[in-house]
């Protein structure tokens, strides 16, 4: 959790009645990075749960945003827009409109991203210095 998080999450409250925020399984997070997290789901969890203006957490299980919404149905989800424009993008709306939901592209922070703090954290998970980097989503509801 990084203040590109924080940003996202406060940009979205002030645009919705009650904001519940997806918080990725450590399980989802390997499948869709080939990693762990560095900070665990449960921490994650009562990280984003300790913000006042979120009403509640639930655990994103897919990456596949249907799922969430046949969970918990929502109206609205919130990402960050360097999403917009993209192919992930593209296919996060057309599966949103499938259900009913669309989604709102909030101000992406591009100072702070979870790659640029694990090469500070665990350089070891970097042999490759010379791939580029890529901005990392922050979400709605998507918090690694």
């Amino acid at each position: 959790f990084h203040q590109g998080h924080l940003n996202i999450l406060r940009a979205a409250r002030e645009r919705c009645d009650r904001l519940v925020v997806g918080v990725t399984s450590d399980e989802a997070l390997i499948r869709m990075k080939g990693r762990a997290p560095v900070i665990p789901l449960k921490e994650r969890c009562d990280l984003v749960s300790s913000l006042r203006f979120v009403d509640a957490v639930v655990v994103d299980l897919d990456q596949d945003k249907r799922l969430a919404w046949r969970l918990q149905p929502f109206d609205v989800l919130f990402k960050g827009d360097d999403w917009k424009g993209t192919p992930k993008g593209a296919q996060l709306e057309a599966e949103m409109a499938e259900v009913g939901a669309r989604v709102v592209y909030l101000p992406y922070t591009p100072s702070t991203s979870s790659t640029k703090l694990r090469r500070f954290i665990a350089p070891e998970d970097f042999t490759d210095e010379a791939s580029a980097e890529k901005p990392e989503q922050a979400t709605e509801g998507e918090q690694q």
